[in-house]
């Protein structure tokens, strides 16, 4: 519905709306309450301090690797995981996604990282505190920087195990590391960091540096000493460098530990290499080393022997290796080369094929006396009138049993004449033309109940000592604890000087 106004109806409007102002309230002003009273009675909680998100305590988690990242930098930001229970974590890290290296990790890669249970605490190990400098000495004035000295200590804290136990271990692995990796440029200077921000230096007498076959850097941190915060930065700084942290009182572990950080192209341990066919010499080694794919080709392999109680190599077998492409490494031995007692064995060579010599020789190794060329009377004791003498070769008598060697060939009457002296308490020894050591010892110490057998012998213990030579004949103990061995085979001039370096008088029948 349309109202339509004139104007004197709109000018009388107008003039009642100018004498009446309007004004108007929501609420009674005697109800409205002043701010600052409000805020004075009722004052509002103050807002809680920002902090950082707790770290994941438990479970595995997955993270992608982006560019730049570091296993324990990773833990750090994204897990607040430092100090030892980021290393623990760390190998969990490398086993479970089966990483050879963690110090290399590939752009995209997920990783599976298994925490520990929050509640679970690894047992934390003494380390030494690593604090600010003075005032005055490491502060950057220019840019407002606090400089951080970090040095590892040169003494053992009370109570840590560490290379202490057996620091010369240590160096002597310094000492011929050279010989393993020969003309490698030095490393040292890649282990010292000085900038703005810190100043990092280590103590190489606890802490050497070796250089690696393939150009790396290894730091051996014998007992596992080393900080956890110096080797982040370490590992940070440089990526090629390996931590070796096994102890040196185990020496095979120890140095298996370093020739897989050297990354050698292979290596293998308890390697044997023998010379010669009839009178073999054999020499072992803890590690054999091939630095590249061709080194056999070119007979280039290093053979390395670790501490222990064996003696060092004779001269006469290292150039004996180095005849044949392979160079021998000793760690320093306080063994003695000379470590059996002169004449306490016997070597006897009897180049002798008569039967009759060999026989002879036989004897005279066991220290048998005997007679020659007795006449046995088979009827001397029965006095019936009747003379039968059996011609025998060798005569003697041991505990209480009477021996005899006759020369019978197998034939009827030979067995007959045995059955003879037999039935007489005669032992009959037959010697047939076509006897040899082996025949004749096996019949000899068969008849005599003696424990031993012709077959290769080994002259001592190869594992003791570290080399040895096996020879074919018959090894004997004697009464006095010594050692008796018997031989037809020719000995050559090396392996008669190592067998008097191990305690044997030699003697040719």
């Amino acid at each position: 519905m349309l109202v339509s106004l004139d104007k004197k109806q709109l000018g009388l409007a107008l003039i009642l709306l100018a004498a009446f102002p309007l004004t108007s309230y929501s609420i009674d002003k005697k109800f409205e309450i002043e701010p600052a009273a409000l805020a004075k009675k009722y004052p509002m909680p103050a807002p809680a301090p920002k902090t950082k998100p707790a770290p994941k305590g438990s479970g595995t988690v997955t993270y992608k690797v982006k560019r730049g990242d570091f296993l324990y930098r990773v833990l750090a930001r994204e897990y607040g995981i430092t100090g030892d229970r980021a290393d623990a974590v760390a190998l969990r890290v490398q086993a479970a996604n089966h990483l050879a290296d963690i110090r290399r990790l590939q752009v995209g890669t997920t990783l599976l990282i298994p925490i520990d249970p929050a509640g679970h605490k690894p047992k934390t190990r003494r380390t030494t505190k690593i604090a600010a400098a003075k005032p005055g000495r490491g502060t950057n004035e220019a840019q407002g920087a606090t400089v951080m000295f970090f040095k590892a200590p040169a003494t053992q804290p009370a109570g840590l195990p560490g290379p202490a136990s057996n620091p010369e271990a240590v160096q002597d692995a310094a000492k011929v590391w050279p010989q393993l990796v020969p003309d490698a440029p030095s490393s040292k200077a890649q282990l010292d960091y000085l900038s703005s921000a810190f100043s990092l230096s280590l103590d190489p007498q606890r802490y050497p540096v070796l250089a690696g076959q393939d150009g790396g850097t290894i730091l051996v941190d014998a007992g596992g000493s080393l900080p956890p915060l110096v080797k982040s930065l370490l590992q940070e700084k440089n990526p090629q460098l390996s931590v070796v942290s096994e102890r040196p009182d185990n020496p095979r572990a120890f140095y298996r530990a370093l020739l897989n950080a050297a990354r050698f192209y292979s290596f293998e341990e308890d390697f044997l290499v023998d010379f010669g066919t009839d009178c073999k010499v054999i020499v072992q080694a803890d590690f054999k080393i091939e630095k590249s794919q061709d080194s056999l080709l070119r007979q280039d392999i290093t053979l390395l022997k670790v501490p222990g109680k064996r003696p060092a190599t004779p001269q006469a077998l290292v150039r004996l290796l180095a005849s044949h492409g392979f160079k021998l490494v000793e760690t320093p031995s306080t063994a003695p080369i000379i470590t059996g007692r002169p004449d306490d064995s016997v070597l006897y060579q009897i180049p002798e094929k008569d039967p009759r010599g060999i026989a002879d020789a036989l004897l005279e190794a066991l220290g048998i006396r005997f007679q020659t060329d007795k006449s046995i009377d088979l009827y001397a004791d029965d006095n019936n009138g009747v003379r039968l003498e059996i011609p025998v070769y060798r005569y003697f008598e041991k505990n209480g049993r009477r021996y005899v060697l006759a020369r019978f060939q197998g034939d009827p009457l030979g067995d007959s004449l045995t059955n003879l002296l037999e039935a007489k308490g005669y032992q009959v020894i037959a010697i047939q033309d076509h006897d040899d050591l082996q025949s004749l010892s096996d019949k000899l110490f068969n008849r005599l109940d003696v424990a031993g057998r012709y077959g290769e012998q080994d002259l001592w213990s190869l594992w003791e000592k570290g080399y040895g030579v096996r020879m074919a004949g018959v090894m004997l103990n004697d009464a006095k604890g010594g050692r008796i061995f018997i031989t037809d085979r020719k000995v050559d001039p090396l392996v008669r000087e190592l067998a008097k370096l191990n305690g044997y008088k030699q003697e040719t029948r």
